[in-house]
């Protein structure tokens, strides 16, 4: 009896999980929901203060304004993750204010989806070298200034992301001196002809160029140039050029490439690459 006195009640068998594992599935939620939480029990009052995940969805019905989420970001001492899945409403300078507020609290991740809207990098993203992991979708990157680093990021998502040109991929990848992990995925909303990759200490590169309805005219594709890779995948149902450069370090590939032209260059690579597998 006095064992099923402690039990939670019935139907509230989650209130039995461990902290680590509130924690966990409390991170997978709008910042909104997690601190609603607070009103389940005293076993959840507190618990949400120790999130330090942070997710700000702006799609409707959403009742936090930009502003107003920036100001509970403020209220907490670290933000190691900011997700954001903002749409055209919301302003530059809100977006700014709020990865600033977040990078000055210890932002080890970033993710930002903005539904096809341009993006500069607040410059707080250069002064805090903690950001580790990057991940950027939807969206249209300003370009990159002079002199400037993210000197700690060691993982890029660059998920359907359009730049103002070839040479602006190049010059995002040339502020990352230890980026380890690249995930590409292109659509027909990336406007880069010959996506360059060309990063000496990467380790993990993953490629993704299989959406959209017909080839785009012109040349257009890959050139990879990482010596340090270990893990590399690619799938390419749209690119009529792709070059890679030599790869000593490959323990793992996954080469699935379409192409209606014939590309020597590319074919004698892919075959090397696959030998040594």
């Amino acid at each position: 009896m006095r064992n099923q006195n402690r039990r939670s009640p019935r139907g509230d068998k989650i209130s039995e999980f461990p902290d680590e594992l509130l924690l966990k599935i409390l991170s997978f939620l709008p910042s909104k929901d997690v601190v609603a939480t607070s009103a389940i029990s005293k076993r959840w009052k507190s618990l949400w203060k120790e999130v330090n995940t942070f997710r700000y969805d702006a799609t409707p019905p959403y009742p936090l304004t930009c502003q107003m989420f920036d100001l509970f970001i403020r209220s907490r001492s670290n933000v190691e993750s900011l997700q954001l899945k903002l749409n055209p409403n919301n302003s530059i300078q809100d977006i700014r204010d709020l990865v600033n507020d977040a990078a000055s609290r210890s932002l080890r991740e970033l993710r930002i989806e903005m539904v096809y809207k341009s993006f500069e990098f607040p410059q707080s993203l250069y002064l805090y070298p903690q950001l580790e992991t990057l991940i950027l979708e939807k969206l249209s990157l300003v370009d990159i200034p002079p002199n400037v680093s993210l000197i700690g990021l060691k993982k890029l998502n660059l998920l359907s992301v359009r730049f103002s040109n070839d040479e602006s991929v190049q010059r995002l990848l040339s502020i990352c001196p230890r980026l380890e992990d690249l995930v590409v995925r292109r659509s027909t909303y990336t406007n880069v002809m010959v996506f360059t990759i060309d990063v000496p200490t990467l380790k993990c590169l993953s490629i993704d160029n299989t959406s959209g309805e017909s080839r785009p005219e012109g040349v257009h594709g890959f050139v990879i140039n990482a010596p340090s890779l270990r893990c590399f995948s690619i799938k390419d149902t749209f690119s009529n050029y792709v070059r890679f450069g030599d790869m000593p370090e490959l323990v793992k590939a996954s080469v699935n490439i379409i192409c209606d032209q014939p590309i020597p260059t590319a074919r004698e690579k892919v075959q090397s690459t696959s030998s040594k597998m």
